[in-house]
């Protein structure tokens, strides 16, 4: 969540610091089928920004650094969010 809030503060847009938050921002976006690049996915405890062909970044854990992964570290429930 600290990575996205850093990503979008680049390009002047604040963002909460906590993924629950994150996932509430913008407008919703449907499904994945829908999600364009630049969306927040988020599931309430990490957040990432979709790249596309259903790959996300993200830094999920200081240690991992930030990495390009796919959907499915995303289980359960989550939100995408379109803020631009």
């Amino acid at each position: 969540s600290g990575f996205v809030k850093y990503i979008y503060a680049q390009f002047g847009i604040t963002l909460p610091r906590v993924s629950g938050s994150q996932a509430t921002v913008g407008t919703a976006v449907g499904s994945l089928a829908e999600a364009q690049p630049g969306d927040i996915v988020a599931n309430g405890i990490h957040s990432g920004i979709y790249l596309g062909n259903g790959l996300i970044i993200s830094a999920l854990l200081p240690s991992l650094g930030t990495q390009i992964t796919g959907t499915e570290v995303y289980t359960g429930a989550y939100s995408i969010r379109r803020v631009v």
